[in-house]
């Protein structure tokens, strides 16, 4: 899948919720985990967000989740708080 550019405006709301976050706890490192940005451009950070599963096992009919849970990273293509696309091409990766 190929990825649009970004679209900074539509980055406002994310930044500024880690800018709330400095500024409510006084940390001026505080922002989201950095597990939840990719670093793989020249276009800087893109947000992952991270889903939490438990797997299945036992045999068919008598599968039970297991207690222990394994993480799974999404492309974020809009923003979470806005619901604003974040990349240029974001409508047609939904699309298609």
């Amino acid at each position: 899948m190929e990825k649009g550019n970004k679209i900074p405006e539509n980055w406002k709301a994310i930044e500024d919720a880690e800018k709330l976050c400095r500024e409510r706890t006084g940390d001026p490192e505080a922002g989201f985990n950095a597990g939840v940005f990719w670093l793989g451009s020249k276009d800087g950070r893109h947000l992952m967000i991270p889903i939490k599963y438990r797997s299945k096992r036992g045999k068919n009919g008598k599968e039970v989740f297991t207690k222990s849970y394994k993480e799974l990273n999404i492309y974020a293509n809009f923003c979470p708080f806005t619901g604003k696309p974040l990349y240029e091409n974001s409508e047609e990766i939904i699309k298609g």
